[in-house]
């Protein structure tokens, strides 16, 4: 069973790079464009954090309005990759609440498959390959049981 790897930012912008196409839109970022010195600096300001399970690169950055809040990313369907870095994020960092921005053409199986659902759809979101794609979002919570859940506001 791969185990889960922090990469510092120089190997986490040679492993998005190596992930290519996938991998375009991750955290914002894209590797096809972007150089890896270039790439490196962007994870340090955003202060983003890139893994590595098995062949999967993720990627996750906390909300410094919202600290249980994390954005989340993955090169992959994989559901097990993605649930550990929920894991992760959840024992180490206290986040409950997850947003993912998945690039249209990707496949959210392995988001849908953790509880993801897919709050909202952002039309010609990102300009990639001479066009602009749409991006969908998703939301998810881990490591919340219903009765930690507050009551919606009336």
């Amino acid at each position: 069973m791969p185990e889960l790897e922090l990469l510092p930012p120089a190997a986490a912008a040679a492993a998005l790079t190596a992930a290519g196409e996938p991998a375009r839109g991750l955290l914002g970022l894209d590797p096809v464009t972007q150089n890896e010195a270039l790439l490196a600096r962007e994870l340090t300001r955003r202060e983003a954090a890139v893994f590595r399970y098995g062949d999967t690169v993720l990627g996750c950055r906390v909300n410094a309005e919202q600290p249980r809040q994390s954005e989340v990313a993955s090169t992959t369907a994989d559901p097990a990759a993605l649930g550990a870095l929920l894991d992760f994020l959840h024992a180490y960092k206290r986040c409950v609440s997850f947003v993912a921005l998945v690039p249209d053409a990707l496949d959210i199986s392995g988001y849908t498959a953790l509880g993801f659902t897919e709050v909202g759809l952002l039309r010609e979101h990102r300009f990639a390959a001479g066009r602009y794609h749409d991006v969908r979002v998703l939301h998810g919570t881990h490591g919340v049981t219903a009765s930690d859940r507050r009551p919606a506001a009336v």
